[in-house]
């Protein structure tokens, strides 16, 4: 049995919450620049114009599967993480190899259906001038991207942060090797295939790392299905998470939609060039929720509060929110004006900085949700869904949109939402 640490333990700085942290979060950031890297130099380098056109239709097949995978990867994290703090290893067990076996089934019945024909009719819909052989990479990389992260959730669960990290630091280069290799000589198929063979790298580390949980003999044969005893709460969780995940969506949907086509094509252009300054702030709020997940799961188990550590971790993200905000307000103007493709929006540039604010606040609200969907409680969706149809009401309906408006609706729901949260958390 794997060693427990008691909540009390985190009030140390180098105690297993921490650790794990800090070493997720480098092994992350060091992946990000390696897959910037990819992006922003192997791949245009070695497709062109028409070539480069056809990835994100073929990569929209994968985005349909992402939310469904989502949803069922917080209910698998929760319910595994459950079972190993029970004590209920029988359970634990069973509800992995199971989890593991239906994936498997459904990446295989996929891939039979991409053989009886899908491919074609397909390509022809979205308009992508490629060839079967390539379309039919580009969805198996799909399916991959939506089943492998099972494998991730059950390293979440398990707190094998380690072999998550390692996962991460390996799956990036291996990617960009792949691509200098094959992107060259095959084009988009080697596009895919780079795309893949990470995935299927982190699913064998994962699956290496979980081996000694997979193969523990039980005394008695397990049965499959054993965990489907708990079908009726895990079916009521699984419905609160899917409303949860469809009204981040509708709400991000609306926004998007509207950035686009209420603002003029200059506006719109500065907005997709700030975002993705801003988008740094939820790189650490991404890591502090995946860590503390499990660890809110074994206190509410143990009947302890985890709401001190979940202050200490937001403080953290608030204070890294700030920090990224301050260095976009001086860096973005004179990096906007240095770079020829930046320059015709410098006049946006100090705006980045207000955005970073407004993102941050965001993913305090996302932080305080995984909490509370660690802990059962779905109070914030009663906040979340009336915000999310405002936010897509005040957006939709709007006939023309400025740049600074559309920023200070942004921040206005961001910190109606937060401060919302904050009055309903225990």
């Amino acid at each position: 049995m794997r060693q427990r640490y008691p909540l009390s333990a985190v009030r140390c700085p180098l105690s297993p919450y921490w650790r794990s942290t800090l070493i997720v979060f480098l092994a992350m950031r060091l992946g990000d620049g390696v897959n910037a890297v990819t992006g922003l130099w192997a791949i245009p380098r070695a497709l062109g114009a028409e070539r480069l056109g056809a990835v994100l239709p073929l990569l929209q097949f994968g985005a349909v599967l992402t939310l469904p995978m989502t949803v069922l990867c917080t209910v698998f994290t929760r319910t595994l993480c459950a079972y190993i703090v029970a004590g209920e290893q029988t359970k634990a067990r069973g509800l992995l190899r199971d989890t593991l076996l239906l994936a498997l089934l459904c990446l295989l019945l996929g891939l039979g259906a991409l053989a009886c024909g899908i491919v074609p009719p397909l390509c022809r819909c979205l308009n992508i001038p490629v060839s079967p052989a390539t379309a039919t990479l580009a969805l198996i990389s799909a399916l991959l991207a939506a089943l492998v992260p099972m494998t991730t959730a059950a390293l979440q669960a398990t707190k094998r942060f380690g072999a998550m990290a390692l996962g991460s630091l390996l799956a990036a280069p291996a990617r960009l090797a792949v691509m200098l290799l094959l992107l060259p000589v095959f084009g988009l198929s080697g596009y895919f295939l780079g795309q893949s063979l990470p995935l299927l790298l982190t699913a064998a580390i994962a699956l290496l790392a979980l081996r000694p949980l997979l193969q523990r003999a039980p005394s008695v044969p397990l049965p499959f299905g054993l965990w489907l005893a708990d079908l009726r709460p895990l079916a009521r969780y699984t419905l609160w998470v899917a409303l949860g995940a469809l009204v981040a969506a509708l709400q991000g949907a609306a926004v998007t939609f509207a950035i686009r086509h209420r603002l003029a094509a200059d506006a719109s252009a500065a907005y997709y060039l700030l975002s993705r300054f801003a988008e740094l702030a939820t790189y650490c709020g991404t890591t502090l929720a995946l860590v503390l997940f499990p660890y809110a799961v074994e206190a509410r188990a143990h009947q302890q509060a985890s709401a001190p550590l979940l202050r200490r971790t937001a403080l953290l993200l608030f204070a890294g929110g700030l920090l990224l905000s301050t260095a976009l307000f001086f860096l973005l103007p004179p990096l906007f004006r240095l770079l020829p493709t930046y320059a015709p929006y410098a006049s946006y540039a100090p705006w980045g900085a207000y955005l970073a604010l407004t993102t941050t606040l965001n993913a305090l609200s996302t932080l305080h949700f995984s909490h509370a969907m660690a802990r059962n409680d779905f109070r914030w969706l009663a906040i979340a869904a009336p915000t999310a149809l405002a936010a897509a009401a005040l957006f939709l309906l709007s006939p023309t949109l400025s740049l600074p408006g559309a920023l200070h609706r942004l921040f206005a729901l961001a910190a109606i939402q937060l401060l919302a949260t904050l009055m309903l958390r225990n």
